[in-house]
């Protein structure tokens, strides 16, 4: 095993962790604090969206043969970069979504929290960028079953199995790139981050930054960048995650850093001795 070689399967299983520890600040907090107020739930709404056809896309790229061998054909002979810790990245993503996501849809029954957030019902966008996510990957499957009933396709030129993948790959990346908009906006109508574990984010953006790092690693010992354009869905969700988490970054220790400490202290001054802090 060559030292570029170890270092691209290290670089994954370090941002493996990193993201898949990101996913465990939050719900921790909301059930330490016994309230989900100060976030939204489109965000762990839409990650359950993202999530799951994320695992898809990994798994078709990763165990199919078939999905593989059209992968090939497309990109020079190549082998695409998926690897086992995407897969498991991706499935682990999708649980702790649907956890995080019901303590806000069943968070008064089901965790018992006694502060009712009003952002607790996913809005009208999140659900139809939903319905619009799965109309679309469904019209593309039956597309692809049209195009390819009773005869032999050129996976090079043809539609086959490995557009149904990159349609599921594409829910990922449109998920990715909105999903962050809702709570970006509650920061600023709030004027403060209290409430949002910045953890998940500086867990998230170093995260981002080694997957790129591992993807150009591969590209580079293929002597072929295909290893990006052919799966801009793992590029893509590293730089987009980065953009973000920097907006996030900036709001928590710059914009709002004075904001949240008045929070803070007004907090724990207004709460008699011995009462566990909350940050409603």
């Amino acid at each position: 095993m060559s030292f570029l070689t170890f270092l691209s399967a290290t670089f994954g299983w370090i941002y493996f962790i990193l993201w898949s520890l990101s996913f465990y600040p939050q719900p921790l907090l909301n059930f330490r604090r016994r309230s989900t107020t100060g976030t939204t739930v489109d965000f762990p709404f839409l990650n359950i969206l993202g999530f799951a056809s994320y695992f898809a896309s990994n798994v078709a790229l990763y165990y199919f043969e078939g999905v593989r061998r059209q992968y090939a054909a497309r990109n020079p002979g190549k082998t695409p970069t998926v690897r086992f810790n995407d897969v498991t990245f991706a499935l682990h993503g999708l649980v702790l979504s649907v956890i995080t996501a019901s303590q806000y849809l069943v968070g008064t029954s089901l965790w018992r929290f006694p502060t009712y957030n009003p952002r607790s019902r996913p809005s009208r966008f999140a659900v139809g960028l939903t319905v619009g996510a799965l109309l679309g990957v469904a019209a593309v499957y039956i597309i692809v079953g049209a195009r390819s009933a009773g005869r032999t396709i050129d996976p090079r030129v043809d539609w086959c199995d490995l557009d149904v993948v990159y349609a599921l790959g594409y829910v990922k990346i449109a998920v990715t790139l909105v999903k962050y908009t809702p709570q970006l906006l509650a920061n600023i109508r709030n004027k403060s981050t209290e409430g949002w574990s910045i953890w998940q984010i500086l867990l998230d953006i170093v995260g981002g930054l080694l997957s790129i790092a591992q993807q150009s690693i591969d590209s580079y010992l293929q002597h072929n960048w295909s290893g990006i354009t052919g799966n801009p869905v793992k590029f893509g969700l590293g730089q987009i995650s980065i953009f973000f988490d920097v907006l996030f970054i900036l709001q928590h220790y710059v914009i709002y850093r004075k904001k949240n400490k008045v929070d803070r202290d007004e907090t724990e001054r207004l709460l008699p001795p011995g009462e566990e802090r909350r940050l409603d």
